[in-house]
């Protein structure tokens, strides 16, 4: 086996990232890494370029303090710190630009099955895609775009709809602890609402092993427009961001090991429905007249509630009372910009 040299400056990187806002000295540097002060110095000022924030102080050394873009040694230094080094991973890959996470993630997912969870993530993508098969818009560093896959507990019941749905909820309560004021509402059963504009959306898809008759990992795969972007035509009207100003300063990595370490927790025990209250509680539907597409038909009716497997109630226009597992809402009375 090749074995990679890991550039200098990224060594540099992973030991600042360590002990993010602490100076720590060139001297010190040097020594632990066994280079010379020089090559310290080169390495601060070629990641202050690529968007590092690092700051310097006179007598004290250099601290790191965030990343303008996802970065695979900050992360995981983010990910070891919030999991007290508890959380393993098979792999957390970063990709500057890449067609589609999901696509990479089934594939590798595919070829090397793991007991643990992995993170595939992309500045940009240009072929990435949500349910249906839709492709979305992924402005480089304006939002995560990431693919987690869950490992498969064969004792444990696989519930989508439980999933897709508990995921959503988990995304709404970080982005709200993570930007203080944000209030992120739900429509059924995976788009992430603010201020009646979508600015994120789950897909769940499974790998599935034909030799073994049995599916190897979950990918969840999802997206958050954090940043205000120039939208295509098509849905500007309709997406949004979670911040209003592009000029925030925002950690990537440090909400990305967040949110996944969230997910990856909530993968545990998603299935007593302990994530359905809060869901209900941030449902836009609840109580409003709804159109359904349900394969190729329109279902209209309104919407009574959440059942205890996600499934959307509804009462029909003929009094018929129907629960909904699969379908698009691409209607919702007094919310027009909805149709998604």
């Amino acid at each position: 086996m090749v074995e990679t040299k890991i550039k200098t400056k990224d060594r540099v990187l992973s030991a600042l990232a360590k002990q993010v806002g602490s100076y720590v000295s060139g001297d010190q540097l040097a020594t632990e890494l066994a280079i010379s002060r020089e090559s310290v110095w080169k390495a601060i000022k070629s990641l202050q370029k690529d968007g590092h924030r690092i700051v310097s102080k006179k007598k004290m050394g250099y601290a790191y303090l965030f990343s303008d873009h996802v970065d695979a040694k900050v992360a995981e230094n983010y990910l070891n710190a919030l999991s007290h080094g508890k959380q393993r991973f098979d792999t957390i890959r970063v990709f500057d630009e890449i067609g589609s996470t999901q696509t990479f993630a089934k594939d590798y997912l595919a070829k090397n099955p793991s007991p643990y969870p992995s993170i595939f993530t992309a500045r940009t993508m240009g072929a990435g895609y949500g349910r249906r098969g839709r492709a979305f818009f992924a402005p480089k560093d304006h939002g995560l775009y990431i693919s987690l896959s869950l490992p498969i507990d064969a004792k444990k019941e696989l519930i989508p709809s439980l999933l897709t749905t508990s995921a959503a909820d988990v995304i709404a309560n970080v982005l709200e602890d993570s930007f203080p004021g944000l209030d992120v509402k739900l429509k059924w059963v995976n788009d992430l609402i603010v201020k009646r504009h979508k600015v994120g959306g789950i897909i769940t898809e499974a790998v599935f092993d034909m030799e073994q008759h049995q599916y190897n990992a979950l990918v969840l795969g999802f997206f958050v427009n954090v940043l205000p972007a120039a939208y295509p035509e098509e849905i500007s009207q309709k997406a949004g961001s979670v911040l209003e100003n592009s000029d925030v300063e925002v950690d990537w990595n440090f909400l990305l090991a967040r949110l996944t370490l969230a997910l990856i927790d909530m993968n545990e025990h998603y299935q007593d429905g302990s994530y359905l209250a809060d869901y209900r509680k941030r449902s836009l539907l609840i109580g409003q007249l709804v159109a359904i597409q349900v394969g190729q038909e329109i279902v209209k009716g309104k919407v009574t509630g959440v059942s205890d497997k996600a499934g959307l109630e509804l009462e029909l226009e003929d009094g018929e009372k129907k629960t909904l597992y699969a379908g698009e809402v691409t209607k919702v009375k007094l919310y027009e910009n909805l149709n998604l």
